[in-house]
């Protein structure tokens, strides 16, 4: 069928299920009666047909409970809808099970959450974690959610943990699976008016099967595809050089885009979609297909901000206050067609505008990278279907591919190799995995051709991000001058930890749809004196972002948080982290590995940013304020108070139970590990410097004491960007792929 005879995306069919042997059936069956816990079945006393599954609630106060609900919302859902969402039970609906399974399986944690588990199931450790002789699994849901309760409020840090880490892992797998959200709020894997775009029909180096190494050769190989690999590719290539851009992940022609949220997961994301830092106090979230980070993020373009400019020169790195680095960041900004003008604000862009405007505050438009186009779409998270968002697959790599350049996707580069004088970089090799016989990529990997490649180049570039780079850095054996590890190999690491509000309005915000990031505040960006701060930014709102981040305070306050979403916003408080983390390698999966925990300054930073999405929920009429932070009850506003709030006064004093509220936030301290911190932006772990033993790459990109070898992707930042990091990306590289030209 003709792309353009499409009314729906290509259909992407999930991989098989890894095995779930990592844990015993008596560690599942625990597992399974915790997460029942987190969102058990809810129905009227009089309906409840078996009072081991479900929780009963006495029918009057259930009645009440529903009409309370319908009557505050505008065209809420039917009674019978909210009645069969509340039944429902997710632990026990196999694709729920699966997509646990998937996550799980991925964790480096998973053995010590198994032998959690184990000890759950025995009398002794009954009794001691959770209070009760009897095993959670012959438990009621009750006392499920009871126990879950009590470890959310425990004075032990372990069982907070691993509260937050149930019911992160239920919530997104809930709002992945359930199959009665679409009829309860209305949300399609289908965006309305949804059209395909053509693409680009790239063409991939193809493999025979064989036993041997497959050796090629090429002027410059860029490892990863995204916004640096991507600007290296067209510069290098336009510049007449032989250029073979390789990629672990797979491309995806816009008719396939948005992909449904779990397939999205799989295949678009790094890691199924996310990462988790050592304490499980951040979840990191990082693009992984062709186009990389580009794919998959939300339009918004920001020039990295004269502050920070001034801050890396000072490092000793003049480039950034250079008319060079302008003509970078200009040349980059007129090809992506980054602009405000065909920008059409949805419900929660209106919002912060509006609300900044009333409070006095600093507002404004974000651009994005449509060149002039209006991209009211809230699902590019999930892949940009009009092709309309001038990421790398849909404009850096055409041009270089008309100018010549190669690619090679599903190629994962294990190692960089260096010549006889271990210095010299003479290339890379690693495992080539082929499409399957169908052309998809969602067949068993073992039943697919497989060929170890060596790949010769002049040139080797590294834009793989900042997880990936430095492992792959640290797993080529890259030393320091003194022939030790490099001490700022996969240091350094800056994420911009986030944390969410969300707001219920009574009109309905069809919160999916509409450009995701098209308003900015930064009254907050400059907290210190020094550039550390947060900027205030709506939330992409697919289900699984919504309420993998959403704070448990029990099962029915979590469903009925999905009844409305419907009617929901949420936003972020991003911060420029000044305090960092660290990268290392997996010593069994050979993957990256996450050290991070926000620092007591940083979530200061955060936490103001939270009582500032407060103020802009207050003033944009919310009827209820969810600050997702661990013990605080959601704020109801009084509809009298919001409309005496006057033009520049701040409603913390104004509105004497709204200020109380603001301060139980102050009080809570927003403490990892139980506090809920979100990454999408990884900086540093291969830093920028002027000197060898501050960093790990020069002012040219080139890795400090090796030659022919450079990174031009976020890890090379000397500091956080502060700012959502892809046009700084691009710019960085567009600077160190034309150094590697002149030096070609």
């Amino acid at each position: 069928m003709a792309v353009s005879a499409l009314r729906a995306p290509v259909a992407v069919p999930l991989p098989p299920p890894p095995s779930d042997d990592f844990m015993t059936r008596g560690q599942w069956d625990t597992l399974w009666a915790l997460l029942d816990g987190v969102l058990p079945s809810y129905a009227p006393a009089s309906a409840v047909t078996d009072r081991g599954a479900q929780i009963a609630i006495p029918d009057d106060e259930f009645h009440r409970l529903v009409d309370r609900i319908a009557g505050s919302l505008d065209n809420a859902p039917s009674r019978e809808d909210m009645v069969e969402f509340l039944a429902f039970r997710p632990s026990a609906y196999p694709p729920f099970r699966d997509d646990c399974v998937r996550n799980l399986a991925l964790s480096p944690a998973k053995a010590k959450l198994a032998g959690v588990l184990g000890t759950l199931g025995t009398r002794t450790g009954s009794l001691l974690l959770t209070g009760y002789w009897s095993p959670v699994t012959q438990q009621p849901a009750a006392v499920r959610e009871a126990i879950i309760k009590s470890w959310c409020a425990s004075r032990f840090e372990a069982l907070r943990g691993l509260a937050k880490s149930i019911t992160s892992l239920a919530g997104k797998a809930n709002g992945t699976t359930n199959p009665h959200f679409q009829k309860l709020c209305g949300y399609s894997n289908v965006p309305r008016d949804w059209r395909p775009a053509e693409g680009y029909d790239f063409k991939f180096v193809q493999l025979q099967p064989g036993d041997g190494a497959h050796e090629m050769a090429t002027d410059v190989v860029i490892v990863g595809s995204g916004p640096g690999g991507g600007v290296s590719a067209k510069n290098l290539a336009e510049a007449g050089h032989e250029v073979l851009v390789v990629d672990k992940g797979y491309h995806f022609p816009p008719a396939h885009f948005p992909l449904p949220q779990d397939a999205a997961l799989g295949y678009l994301f790094d890691h199924g979609g996310v990462y988790v830092s050592e304490d499980a106090s951040a979840s990191i979230t990082a693009g992984s297909c062709w186009g990389g980070g580009g794919t998959v993020n939300w339009s918004v373009c920001f020039k990295l901000q004269d502050f920070v400019r001034r801050e890396w020169a000072g490092e000793g790195l003049p480039l950034f206050t250079s008319p060079e680095f302008d003509e970078c960041m200009d040349r980059v900004w007129k090809f992506i067609g980054a602009s405000s003008d065909g920008i059409r604000h949805n419900f929660r862009n209106n919002m912060l505008l509006d609300a900044c405007k009333q409070l006095g505050w600093h507002g404004d438009v974000a651009n994005q990278n449509t060149a002039n186009k209006e991209h009211y779409c809230g699902q590019c998270h999930l892949g940009c279907g009009t092709g309309d968002k001038r990421g790398p697959a849909v404009a850096w790599l055409p041009a270089a591919a008309e100018a010549g350049a190669k690619f090679m996707e599903g190629f994962t580069v294990e190692r960089v190799l260096f010549g006889g004088d271990g210095t010299t970089a003479t290339g890379v090799e690693g495992l080539w995995v082929a499409r399957g016989a169908d052309g998809g990529v969602h067949e068993d990997v073992g039943r697919r051709t497989q060929r170890k490649v060596v790949i010769r180049a002049k040139k080797v570039v590294l834009c793989a991000g900042a997880l990936w780079s430095p492992v792959i850095l640290m797993k080529s054996g890259v030393k320091a001058s003194l022939h030790l590890p490099n001490p700022q190999l996969g240091r350094n690491l800056h994420l911009h930890p986030v944390n969410s509000l969300t707001s219920v309005h009574r009109k309905e915000t069809i919160p999916w749809e509409g450009g995701i990031i098209t308003s900015w505040s930064g009254e907050f960006e400059n907290l210190d004196g020094k550039g550390h701060g947060v900027k205030l930014e709506p939330l992409c709102m697919v289900p699984y972002v919504t309420f993998s981040l959403q704070s448990w305070a029990g099962g029915l306050d979590a469903k009925l948080a999905a009844i409305k979403f419907r009617h929901l916003s949420s936003f972020i408080a991003l911060a420029r982290d000044r305090d960092t983390g660290r990268v290392f390698v997996d010593p069994e999966t050979g993957e990256p590995r996450i050290e991070y925990t926000v620092s007591d300054f940083d979530r200061e930073s955060n936490l103001e940013g939270i009582i500032g999405l407060a103020k802009v929920a207050y003033v944009g009429g919310a009827t209820e304020i969810r600050a997702q932070c661990p013990g605080v009850p959601p704020f109801m506003p009084s509809a009298a108070d919001q409309a005496r709030l006057v033009q520049n006064k701040d409603p913390e004093f104004t509105d004497a139970a709204f200020g109380k509220w603001l301060r139980q936030i102050r009080a809570m301290g927003n403490k990892p590990p139980l506090t809920a911190f979100s990454s999408a932006h990884q900086m540093g772990t291969c830093r920028m410097s002027a000197t060898e033993s501050s960093g790990v790459v020069d002012e040219r990109g080139s890795v400090w004491g090796k030659k022919n070898l450079y990174v031009a992707d976020s890890s090379v930042f000397p500091s956080a960007s502060g700012v959502n990091p892809m046009v700084t990306v691009m710019s960085v590289a567009d600077w160190i792929s034309r150094r590697v030209s002149k030096e070609l």
